[in-house]
């Protein structure tokens, strides 16, 4: 029996190319939706390129309390920040409005911010699953806030892994900072690190490349059938 390929990510917002090409290169992909929420890091906010560099894209959330939910328990700040849609959709048209794929890759994520507005990681995972989809990403996605698993940072990672029978776990590169590798050697687990060194591609508002921004400006600029291909081009080092 052959053991699946296995990533493990918390659902960040609109999340970058190394994000992705994870996935690309994966068959179970699992969804850290039940860690603490770490309020302006990637899970409510990421970059894309506006007319003077790179510019944070936000999704405001409630405060109270938030360091004790998880991710999953975060509500988005409807209430106090009413307007919050129309100014990020507004940003994603002025910024995107004349690349090549625009109108292809806009009004998808336009309807998924009106159906999924309550739950912070309700949208993020909705607007993953899409760009999943456009770039022809073959695995398969699980929770696991539904997998029944207690543990911190190693510990929960090598408790996904053995319960979905892993052979292989592709880990970020700062997984070196935390993993006890001789737990998941000794049930037979091997751990690659994805040193992802970040592709160049042409950008219609920047003669000098700007990495690291969400790959929505990779499929604006490019489409997904190319952007599944520069994805996979970013060589581990």
């Amino acid at each position: 029996m052959i053991k699946p390929v296995i990533t493990i990510h918390q659902p960040e917002h609109m999340p970058w190319l190394g994000f992705f090409n994870k996935m690309l290169k994966s068959e179970i992909f699992v969804i850290l939706d039940n860690v603490q929420f770490e309020k302006n890091n990637y899970q409510n906010r990421n970059r894309i390129l506006g007319n003077n560099g790179a510019q944070w894209l936000n999704v405001p959330t409630e405060t109270k309390g938030h360091m004790d939910k998880t991710i999953r328990e975060i509500k988005i700040a409807n209430t106090t920040q009413p307007n919050w849609k129309k100014k990020y959709l507004l940003t994603l048209e002025l910024n995107y409005c004349k690349h090549p794929f625009f109108n292809d890759i806009f009004p998808p994520i336009k309807n998924i911010l009106e159906i999924h507005d309550e739950y912070l990681c309700d949208l993020n995972v909705s607007l993953i699953l899409y760009f999943a989809q456009l770039l022809n990403a073959d695995c398969q996605f699980l929770y696991a806030s539904q997998m029944n698993l207690n543990g911190k940072k190693s510990n929960l990672i090598y408790q996904i892994c053995k319960q979905l029978g892993a052979g292989t776990y592709i880990s970020g590169s700062g997984g070196r900072d935390y993993m006890n590798l001789d737990v998941f050697c000794n049930d037979g687990i091997q751990v690659k690190f994805n040193d992802y060194v970040h592709p160049i591609y042409a950008q219609k508002k920047s003669f000098e490349f700007v990495p690291y921004l969400s790959v929505l400006d990779l499929l604006m600029n490019k489409g997904p059938d190319e952007a599944h291909e520069i994805i996979l081009s970013g060589l581990p080092k």
